[in-house]
Formats: C-alpha cells, sequence, structure tokens
C-alpha cells in the first residue's frame, strides 16, 4: 500500500517556485486561521456582553428623560 503523503514531494525536493507557492500557501493558511479565530472571539465576547446586559436589564424602569437642559458656561466669556 501506497503511502498517501508521500505523493507530495517533500519541501528539500521543490524548485524556487514551487517552494515560494508553497510558503505563501501556508502564510495564506495561517492568516485564515487567525482571522477565523478573531472572528470567533469577537462573537463570543459579543454574545457575552448581550447576555450581561440582558441579564441586568430591570423592566420596571424606563428609559432616561432629559427635564431640563442648562447651559453652564459662564455668561460674557466668548467661546473658543
Amino acid at each position: 500500500m501506497a503511502d498517501p503523503d508521500r505523493n507530495r514531494p517533500h519541501f528539500y525536493e521543490l524548485n524556487w517556485l514551487g517552494k515560494a507557492v508553497y510558503l505563501g500557501g501556508t502564510a495564506l493558511r495561517l492568516s485564515a486561521n487567525l482571522v477565523d479565530r478573531t472572528v470567533e472571539r469577537a462573537s463570543l465576547i459579543m454574545e457575552e456582553s448581550r447576555a450581561a446586559y440582558l441579564r441586568e436589564v430591570d423592566p420596571n424602569i424606563e428609559d432616561a428623560k432629559i427635564i431640563e437642559e442648562r447651559d453652564h458656561r459662564q455668561p460674557g466669556r466668548a467661546e473658543r
């Protein structure tokens, strides 16, 4: 029975173009894995944040309303 890994040449058997393609493919695979893990982690953080927010929401409390706005600048001072 033939070894399935032996169907591919070893890295040291490749010419310069084959080595460049191999290294480029490896870099692309590593970059894709990094992006995939980053997206998975961001998704997990988003889900945990949403769950924590919903856990702390009290349905008996209304949203805050602005009753009055005041201008706290001192009269007579020029704006910059």
